[in-house]
């Protein structure tokens, strides 16, 4: 088996330790001759709902062990990986579904991979094994796992870019970079769905390409974000997230914060930046502050500033009531207060409607006023209009408040 496989398996051995703890087995150990140095255990697993179902299907894995040395077992032959596909196809229950699966994954190649699909096809193309069939064909065969997904009906070729990208990310970004579908043939099916389009099409695939470049070089990730974005793509913001959930797995948050600061001045940067320090103050607000408080004072800083506040809001609206009364008058100040705004709204937005009147600058201060009274117009229409006569806002704000 393909070593670089088993880094895409971890879920599997999951589910092989619940299935220990909780099903039921039978082990039959045989005793070997006394000057023999092989053992052998067979297992038997049921993969019915219950012992006695009548639908159950059963077979033996036999596993064996060597003192000296360990063998592993050849290849299956076509024969056996169909009985394989065959059991997957008929297993009932999740535990039994993702074992056998674990073993397809061990006997996939880029040779048997079409024998073996047709036994994932039958899946939602949304579950975790149809996924992660097509993820692990594509870390091995590439581009051939990908353009094989062209005809299908569910969405093989976005696991198989995933998988292509995080075991090749230099061939697998130069195959997308260099992808012509409207001058190759063999997309016109595909683009003649009327909800398919060419850059719909390139946003899906570069989403899942950072989806599985992140893992293995998020620096390689971010660049090429960094390019979809100024080609255009709107779906470069979703793309950064996910690169923030990678930067954050370690748990160290300073991890996240090195590598947003290496990122160019932009409406994207600001967007990641209200990602990021949104994540830190869900742990620690004032960490966040502190961090925010170290950049340059710039459109990001406020983003993040803002977004600390909105997420301290949630969990302490009082105490971070105090930290912004004990600010200095700053773009900082009104940050602060627009993001606790547009949190404390959804429970009182009377008070969140005198947070963003205090904003300082006259245009944040009408963004927060809008954002705080269509919230305020849904929850409490009459209150609403009663403060909209007195609010002194342009006619321009009242309209978007109001939707007419």
């Amino acid at each position: 088996m393909n070593k670089q496989l088993f880094t895409h398996l971890g879920w599997a051995l999951v589910a092989v330790s619940a299935f220990v703890l909780g099903s039921k087995f039978v082990a039959e150990q045989s005793t070997a001759a006394p000057d023999s140095k092989k053992k052998t255990t067979s297992v038997t697993i049921n993969s019915g709902n219950s012992p006695n179902s009548s639908g159950a299907t059963s077979r033996k894995r036999a596993t064996s062990s060597q003192d000296e040395s360990t063998e592993s077992d050849p290849p299956l032959s076509e024969a056996d990986l169909i009985a394989l596909g065959e059991e997957m196809r008929a297993a009932k229950g999740p535990i039994a579904r993702r074992l056998i699966f674990a073993e397809i994954l061990e006997q996939l190649t880029p040779e048997n991979a079409e024998l073996l699909r047709q036994y994932i096809a039958h899946l939602p193309p949304s579950s975790s094994e149809y996924r992660d069939f097509h993820y692990a064909w594509g870390s091995m065969a590439g581009k051939d796992a990908v353009v094989f997904g062209i005809g299908t009906e569910g969405d093989d070729m976005g696991p198989a870019i995933a998988g292509w990208a995080n075991a090749n990310p230099t061939d697998a970004i130069a195959w997308l970079k260099n992808l012509d579908m409207e001058s190759n043939p063999a997309y016109d099916n595909l683009l003649a769905h009327p909800r398919l389009t060419v850059d719909g099409l390139t946003s899906h695939f570069s989403r899942s390409l950072v989806s599985g470049l992140v893992d293995t070089d998020p620096d390689l990730a971010t660049e090429f974000v960094l390019e979809r974005y100024e080609s255009g793509d709107k779906s470069a913001h979703q793309m950064m997230h996910a690169i923030v959930g990678a930067q954050f797995q370690t748990g160290d948050p300073t991890k996240a914060t090195n590598w947003i600061e290496s990122i160019p001045e932009s409406p994207l940067k600001n967007t990641t930046m209200h990602r990021v320090a949104g994540q830190i103050a869900s742990e620690n607000p004032q960490q966040a502050l502190t961090w925010l408080q170290g950049t340059p004072e710039n459109e990001s800083r406020s983003h993040g500033i803002g977004a600390t506040l909105h997420t301290w809001a949630g969990k302490n609206p009082e105490e971070a009531a105090e930290y912004i009364s004990a600010m200095p008058a700053s773009s900082d100040k009104d940050a602060a207060a627009y993001g606790y705004a547009t949190r404390v709204v959804h429970d009182n937005p009377a008070a969140a409607i005198d947070w963003a009147s205090s904003i300082q600058d006259p245009e944040s201060r009408t963004s927060a006023l809008v954002d705080t009274g269509r919230v305020f117009m849904r929850k409490a229409p009459e209150a609403a209009r009663e403060w909209l006569e007195n609010s002194n806002l342009p006619q321009e704000a009242i309209q978007r408040i109001t939707g007419k």
